[in-house]
């Protein structure tokens, strides 16, 4: 599990409607020269699709997605790249990455803040199937160094993590936390 390195997080948005896969491509594109730390790269428009990535930020250490799957629109984060640290410091990074990105959504002068997402309620993907298992020794493994990042970001609040279990996913954990805490706050709980 160590050797985990491509970690999708999606963070799911508290009116699914306030997001249009046109404003995301208008957004995302402006997102292009305006992030000095990082390379991004190009748009696609997937919003003929039923399910899955509608509007798809490029960019060479992460890919950036408005994201339908399973009929539950938020924002995906998917970490292509090595980074730096031990899993538990990658799974940090990623989880700010996403917020970072969240945040941004909804401070967006043009969406005129009606942009939000829940900060209790995140799905997490290994998007690596051979370096981790969508069974229980690769969800014990992934838990155990997830568990620091979890207290951190919900400043110990209690929280629940399911597996879905069916063999052609991914290792994934939903987490979910009965908290109000917006991005900002998980932001700075992360910093900690």
């Amino acid at each position: 599990m160590e050797a985990l390195q491509r970690i999708n997080v999606k963070f799911y948005l508290e009116d699914p409607a306030s997001l249009s896969a046109q404003e995301a491509f208008r957004i995302f594109n402006s997102w292009i020269p305006t992030t000095p730390s990082e390379v991004l790269i190009d748009v696609a428009d997937y919003s003929h699709l039923a399910e899955g990535p509608l509007t798809l930020l490029v960019g060479h250490e992460a890919n950036y997605s408005l994201d339908n799957h399973s009929a539950e629109m938020g924002l995906l984060y998917s970490r292509k790249q090595p980074a730096a640290g031990d899993l538990t410091e990658r799974l940090a990074s990623t989880f700010k990455a996403a917020l970072t990105a969240c945040r941004r959504l909804e401070e967006e002068p043009s969406l005129a803040g009606k942009v939000k997402f829940r900060g209790g309620d995140v799905l997490l993907i290994a998007n690596d199937r051979l370096n981790a298992t969508n069974d229980e020794t690769g969800e014990n493994a992934l838990r155990a160094a997830l568990s620091p990042v979890l207290t951190l970001l919900f400043a110990g609040a209690e929280y629940a993590v399911e597996r879905d279990l069916a063999p052609e996913r991914r290792l994934n954990l939903r987490i979910r936390c009965q908290t109000d805490a917006d991005t900002a706050t998980l932001l700075s709980n992360l910093a900690a």
